[in-house]
């Protein structure tokens, strides 16, 4: 009898990852369960990332496969608490799941694999994977609401090549009957959206509680309008990010946001609705997920948030690993830390971490 292949698949004890156990065995798949111990040091909301471990074991315990726990703690506060913090205090706003997808997530997956001799390693997010010549190319998933491609753009071909992605065909509705005919306790499982490692998704209280000598650093503040008028004070720029209004405290008699974040003179630039459009920005830090690298112009579909709808937009190299966006329609809130996303149609190109338009330039300058 011809031996079953084995997959390693992440292994979360939610809704995708428990029906993406069931779909693989469907298919033929002898599978091995992991789970990664990421920051239950830090949670206090029980059903967040402190029940992780318990619910995975239970789904590997119902489909009879071996569980794993991989002890990354160290790993994720060096590259997802420490760099989420850090883009805070530098003014920006992170995404933290990027990170975790490239730093742990996919190098735990791989080398339990390589250990093992195990050449395909999974995971539950509604993307897919196809071979295109001699590359692997990342697409978006079917489900176009659930759709997570935006938080993967950091992986390469390589490590593509040996990822499957069973949900990426299937809409969330089909997941969640998979689940109820199968009489799983995640069928009726409410989803999150919330950073998985802050308590109350309240990034303010998780910054002074765990990193208070820094906070020490920042005393009161002013906002400012764009030309420099004092609105009010703060208690600190690292408390706002950029296209927030409601916390602001500020009396205006007209809805105001938060247009830019200077954390060198701790002052918040405040603006009206109009003031929040953006034509453009400069991205850095580029990753092409398939080795298309472009040292032309060339026109994109872009994604600035997980949320945002995208526009298309002309990208212009400027050396040193920066590209410059123009967008063809306004873009509101266009957030420093964020990542822009490159599409052409539902294929991910790569994507880079937003900076602003002056700073872009002005860096690009220097380096020259």
């Amino acid at each position: 009898m011809k031996k079953k292949p084995t997959i390693v698949v992440g292994m979360s004890g939610g809704l995708d990852s428990t029906v993406a156990v069931y779909l693989l065995q469907q298919q033929g798949y002898e599978v091995i369960g992991v789970t990664l111990q990421l920051a239950d040091h830090y949670i206090q909301d029980k059903s967040k990332q402190s029940g992780v471990i318990e619910r995975a074991k239970g789904v590997c315990d119902r489909f009879g496969i071996e569980h794993l726990v991989i002890d990354q703690t160290a790993q994720f506060d060096k590259c997802v608490v420490n760099y989420f913090a850090d883009a805070y205090f530098e003014g920006n706003t992170p995404n933290p799941c990027v990170q975790c997808n490239l730093h742990l997530k996919w190098e735990s997956l791989l080398k339990i694999a390589d250990e093992r001799g195990i050449d395909k390693v999974a995971t539950g997010h509604y993307a897919k994977v196809k071979k295109i010549g001699k590359y692997y190319h990342l697409f978006k998933g079917e489900d176009q609401t659930k759709d997570q491609s935006y938080f993967l753009w950091r992986l390469n071909w390589e490590q593509l090549s040996r990822t499957e992605f069973p949900l990426g065909d299937m809409t969330k509705d089909e997941i969640r009957k998979i689940a109820k005919e199968l009489k799983l306790p995640q069928s009726e499982q409410a989803e999150s959206q919330d950073v998985c490692f802050i308590p109350d998704n309240d990034y303010k209280a998780f910054l002074k509680k765990y990193f208070p000598d820094r906070l020490e650093k920042h005393q009161i503040g002013n906002f400012i309008d764009k030309n420099g008028k004092i609105l009010g004070q703060h208690e600190g720029y690292y408390q706002f990010t950029i296209g927030q209004r409601k916390g602001l405290g500020l009396a205006m008699g007209e809805p105001v946001y938060v247009r830019e974040i200077h954390p060198d003179t701790n002052t918040v630039v405040i603006g009206h609705l109009l003031d929040m459009e953006d034509m453009g920005c400069t991205v850095t830090d580029i990753n092409w997920v398939s080795d298309d690298e472009f040292d032309t112009l060339k026109d994109v579909f872009v994604k600035v948030r997980y949320r945002n709808k995208g526009v298309v937009a002309r990208m212009e190299p400027l050396g040193k690993g920066m590209y410059h966006l123009l967008f063809s329609d306004p873009v509101t809130a266009v957030t420093p830390g964020q990542s822009a996303v490159f599409y052409e149609n539902d294929r991910v190109l790569g994507g880079g971490i937003i900076i602003s338009h002056t700073e872009g330039i002005k860096q690009n300058e220097e380096n020259n």
